[in-house]
């Protein structure tokens, strides 16, 4: 395997100069500062670079759009806050290389001429924070920040947090409520007024990392990795009914079957895979689909996505309808109240599928109801969380019928935990995740232990 381009070591870079000695000790800043930004930015297009949050977005372009913005106050920020259940690379990658993604963000900066660099992070990250603290000083004492604000934030704990337009809005010190669709960060970013829109620059912190390699080794060798559709490598994290739970760093396109078994150690002792899905954003793909390649494109036309790569699986244990349960009530638990049809339909939905789960019988259908709630919460809304429940739901029910048909099996069936990561053990592969997710209320405060119920 080609390691050129990967982004973890087998063991935390202890210092800068440890991590610049694959570089020859001297800096992709200063080849990037050399170069220029046009030089810059058509490197990151020719590797094909896709964003790593979400929805792959390709990076040159939207360095592209920042940089060609009238408006000469523009900023770069990091989206670290990683809130996506199922996933945990952002953290571990900080935790084992925070250089290459502070190298990252200063190339960027050089290429639209930032005015100040901001990494927006949770503030309960804290082993993240202080690595990223002891990094920039390192990076500050070599000369690389002079004359440029590099500012770490501490954000809530809040699924939102991650949301770009939302995110800027914690960076200026607001909570976490996404702005208008029609404010996307490059044209309403921060500290704004009417006379100076001031463009953000935001892209997730493995984004940002793979930018380096590419500019010290080029184009080329980046795009030879990987697959037509993804080029590179990926940071997967695979939770949920596998035998090694854990984090991986493998190349674009390996099949979800190679991946779950080669490296995810196949299904638990007994058990056969059922299912998985990328975080809440997405569909789900069924065992049957396994052999779909992992990247942006194939797993969108198998009807899931690869989204920040982070894998839920389920084995032949897990009842569908209670994952639908707990994903849903999820969504609903962390919706803002901004978008009237987002909260209500979520809601609605959260509601319905207790029902089911339940054991309570209606005058309709729950899950024709929950279907129908799901649909409509995604029109007029300022953010994509509507939206993903409008894919997640719907994928559930489309792939697995019989079982939202069997009403006494889910309501025998063990509520599913929400995948929400807290930690893991690289030496163990154990994940952990946060027992006290479900103390949260849909008002974003958290109930006294053992007091919560689900919505009704």
């Amino acid at each position: 395997m080609d390691t050129t381009h990967r982004l973890i070591p087998e063991h935390p870079y202890e210092s800068y100069d440890e991590y610049l000695k694959q570089y020859g000790g001297k800096s992709p800043v200063l080849k990037a500062r050399q170069a220029g930004p046009d030089t810059v930015i058509k490197e990151v297009k020719d590797a094909g670079l896709r964003g790593r949050g979400g929805a792959g977005f390709p990076t040159a372009i939207k360095w592209t759009t920042t940089k060609n913005h009238p408006c000469p106050t523009r900023y770069v920020v990091c989206n670290a806050s990683e809130g996506e259940p199922g996933t945990y690379k952002d953290r571990f990658l900080i935790q084992k290389n925070p250089y290459a993604t502070i190298e990252g963000m200063l190339i960027a900066a050089h290429v639209v001429s930032a005015k100040g660099l901001y990494i927006a992070i949770k503030g309960v990250y804290k082993r993240e924070i202080a690595r990223l603290e002891k990094a920039l000083e390192e990076v500050r004492a070599k000369g690389l920040l002079d004359g440029v604000p590099f500012t770490i934030i501490h954000g809530p704990d809040s699924y939102l947090y991650g949301e770009e337009k939302a995110l800027l809005e914690v960076v200026e010190g607001n909570e976490p409520m996404p702005r208008e669709a029609h404010y996307p960060p490059f044209e309403k970013g921060l500290f704004a007024s009417i006379e100076s829109p001031n463009p953000a620059l935001v892209n997730n912190a493995e984004s940002y990392a793979r930018v380096p390699s590419i500019i010290h080794h080029g184009a080329a060798s980046f795009r030879a990795i990987g697959s037509p559709d993804t080029a590179g490598y990926l940071i997967f994290t695979l939770c949920g009914d596998v035998a090694k739970p854990g984090l991986y760093e493998v190349e674009a396109g390996i099949t979800l079957r190679d991946l779950l078994n080669k490296y995810g150690g196949g299904p638990k002792p007994g058990r056969k895979f059922k299912a998985e899905i990328s975080g809440v954003a997405s569909g789900v793909v069924p065992e049957s689909k396994f052999d779909t390649p992992a990247d942006f494109g194939s797993l969108a036309k198998a009807g899931g996505g690869l989204g920040s790569a982070g894998f839920i699986v389920m084995d032949d244990s897990v009842n569908i309808p209670r994952v639908a349960q707990t994903l849903t009530h999820f969504l609903y638990v962390e919706s803002c109240h901004q978008c009237g049809s987002c909260k209500s339909g979520l809601r609605e939905a959260s509601l319905a599928l207790n029902e089911f789960c339940e054991g309570r019988t209606g005058k309709s259908d729950p899950i024709e109801r929950a279907l129908a709630a799901v649909m409509g919460g995604s029109q007029t809304t300022r953010c994509y969380l509507p939206v993903e429940g409008g894919l997640m739901l719907p994928s559930l029910i489309k792939n697995f019928p019989e079982e939202f048909k069997d009403q006494a099996a889910a309501v025998a069936a063990p509520m599913f935990a929400t995948p929400k990561i807290k930690d893991y053990d690289e030496a163990k592969h154990v994940i952990t995740y946060d027992a006290h997710y479900s103390e949260k209320q849909p008002d974003w405060t958290y109930a006294a232990p053992g007091e919560t119920v689900l919505i009704r």
